[in-house]
């Protein structure tokens, strides 16, 4: 499933993600395999707007489908909102769940599990080979590691199985390094030949601190690389959340202070409304200070930079509101973290941009 992938994020379908991944360069995109966790699109009808949302911006290429568990619940009243919610039913081996999946060209089921474990794996199972596209096991964070019974089961049971870590969102993210390094291990031990990512997020939900000017490296790149180190006996693929964090469960408004971040390879670069100066900084202000610092990658021809540059130069395009400031630093570290420690850099410079 990950022969000649570089890359696997785990992604929400918000606006911002999808956005973001619409205007990635096709090469950078065949070089991902991404695990997209779905939710109603917003104002839409029908949870079917969600799936074509999905092939808009990924096109014929496969991808593993999880769901948002922060939409479970949603009141919306809408039909979409219903459809979701039947996902979650675990009747028959999560049967709803998977005629959705195969109705979906190129999804991937993810198997599905409960805060008590693996609900009805030979039911899960038998759809999983139904739908024959192979299963991802995503094991996140929990505080404590799967026991070893769970993971043998669902190793001998599933043939063509994808394995993700994923370490969740957190601030200290190396902490939870040795949760990860636990489950490879036994991983390795049962079946080393397992395709197995490792993922997580560090990507901060503060930046009073920061100043004009602030710089972050990315733990998850940190992590990834003691991993290698540390188990050299299975072929561990690199992940992360594509510079994003969880949805929020609260209704508190977005504050819209200008920022405009900058993703590097192994960091972040942040730059932010500078209060010192007499009248604030817009976007145009910020983005022109983005654009001129010494780390701006010229050349990189990418939507992301398009974007941030026509804000600075105050053209169509131009970045007025946090979405869309995320929409273009999530495309900048999909296409970075795909091509990372790779030659070839740029992007498609034949592709032209598209800003709706």
């Amino acid at each position: 499933m990950l022969q000649n992938i570089a890359y696997c994020p785990i992604l929400y379908t918000r606006v911002a993600e999808m956005k973001a991944l619409f205007q990635l360069p096709a090469t950078s995109k065949d070089r991902m395999f991404p695990v997209l966790s779905a939710r109603p699109w917003p104002n839409a009808k029908q949870l079917s707007r969600t799936w074509e949302k999905i092939g808009e911006a990924f096109g014929s290429r496969r991808f593993a489908l999880d769901l948002d568990p922060t939409r479970r619940l949603s009141s919306s009243g809408k039909p979409a909102a219903e459809q979701f919610a039947a996902l979650f039913n675990p009747a028959s081996g999560y049967a709803a769940y998977y005629e959705a999946v195969e109705g979906v060209p190129f999804a991937i089921p993810v198997i599905r599990i409960s805060e008590d474990g693996i609900t009805d794996l030979e039911g899960q199972a038998r759809h999983i080979e139904r739908i024959d596209r192979g299963a991802v096991l995503r094991l996140a964070f929990t505080g404590s590691v799967p026991p070893l019974r769970l993971l043998s089961a669902v190793i001998e049971r599933i043939a063509d199985l994808t394995i993700f870590v994923d370490m969740g969102w957190a601030n200290d993210l190396i902490a939870r390094e040795l949760w990860a390094s636990q489950i490879i291990g036994q991983v390795a031990n049962i079946a080393p030949e397992t395709e197995l990512v490792v993922a997580g997020s560090s990507f901060p939900d503060t930046f009073a601190s920061i100043g004009a000017r602030g710089t972050l490296a990315l733990a998850e790149r940190s992590i990834y690389s003691n991993l290698v180190r540390r188990h050299n006996s299975v072929a561990l693929v690199y992940g992360d959340w594509g510079s994003t964090r969880p949805p929020s469960t609260l209704d508190v408004p977005m504050r819209n202070i200008p920022r405009i971040d900058l993703p590097l390879p192994g960091q972040w670069i942040f730059f932010r409304q500078d209060k010192s100066q007499p009248s604030s900084e817009d976007y145009e202000d910020v983005a022109r200070r983005a654009v001129g610092d010494p780390d701006w990658p010229r050349g990189l021809n990418l939507w992301g930079t398009y974007a941030i540059e026509s804000t600075a130069q105050g053209l169509p395009g131009a970045i007025k509101s946090p979405g869309i400031a995320a929409a273009a630093r999530i495309n900048i570290h999909l296409h970075r973290q795909a091509f990372f420690g790779a030659d070839v850099v740029t992007g498609d410079a034949d592709e032209p941009f598209t800003d709706d």
